[in-house]
């Protein structure tokens, strides 16, 4: 198994590089679908709780996937208070947290997921092989595992609501933070004032909502956390590239569907590159 691949992937993001995701729904077969998804040219690949049924144990395959295909593996829990500590024991490294308005919910999540200095996390070292990559902790000098594992922790609180852009500049300047994705259906569900024949993508690109994108953006540069977006297509997302958003969500993969997957990244691809003048 390679090591530091989450830590890696974190620079990437501070250097100012795109990354690519695909969230994963039930019905799929991990081997397959990691190893479709890294082919196509997915940055990192995330396990969907919140919205859909997906299981333990079939998250764990997907772990095991992800470490042999070097990829960061996400999770985005129930809640954002949810009980997500085994799943970052077997080896999830990065949690996208829903409805997380404060910055309250956010250090929680903090003290959770992180050992000292940064958290308070609890030990489930030596549970599973993928929390230390295939590494021996009990050869290892404890403050060393600790560190290694901190290091290829991300946290990434979702900006949903009116309440959690105005506690944004809080949330990210926390210790522990990576930065925000943002929920773009939920952001204008929480706005409100929906016309009654609204397509979501006419929605998310009203004036008022696209200030908004724009604000967190530049609270995302402002405190050196990245800025990333999901919810809407390759079109839709792209042009937010240039206001300094760094990773696109592109979808879902359901019941086995990741081969038709491959045209999204190719077109989001292209868009973002002519976006960017490259």
């Amino acid at each position: 198994m390679a090591l530091n691949v989450t830590l890696e992937f974190k620079k990437r993001l501070q250097k100012g590089g795109i990354a690519y995701g695909q969230t994963i729904g039930p019905g799929n077969d991990p081997e397959k679908t990691v190893k479709a998804l890294k082919d196509f040219g997915f940055h990192f690949i995330m396990m969907e709780n919140e919205h859909s049924l997906l299981d333990k144990e079939t998250i764990y395959k997907f772990i095991r996937a992800a470490r042999e295909y070097e990829l960061p593996i996400w999770l985005r829990p129930e809640e954002n208070s949810a009980n997500f500590r085994c799943f970052l024991d077997a080896g999830v490294n990065c949690l996208m947290l829903p409805q997380t308005d404060t910055a309250e919910a956010a250090a929680a999540a903090v003290s959770k997921a992180y050992f000292p200095p940064i958290g308070n996390r609890g030990s489930g070292i030596g549970m599973s092989p993928y929390l230390m990559d295939g590494q021996n902790p009990d050869q290892m000098p404890l403050k060393e595992v600790l560190e290694y594992i901190n290091n290829n922790t991300a946290l990434f609180p979702q900006t949903e609501t009116l309440r959690s852009i105005g506690n944004l500049q809080r949330i990210l300047s926390i210790d522990g933070i990576t930065g925000t994705m943002v929920g773009t259906n939920d952001l204008v569900i929480d706005i409100g004032d929906i016309p009654p024949k609204a397509l979501r993508g006419e929605l998310v690109a009203t004036p008022f909502v696209e200030g908004k994108l724009r604000e967190i953006a530049r609270i995302c540069k402002a405190t050196g956390k990245a800025a990333g977006i999901g919810g809407i297509g390759p079109k839709g997302l792209s042009k937010w590239a240039k206001d300094g958003y760094q990773l696109f969500s592109l979808g879902y993969v359901l019941d086995g569907n990741v081969d038709k997957l491959k045209p999204k990244i190719d077109e989001m691809k292209e868009l973002v590159a002519k976006v960017m003048g490259k």
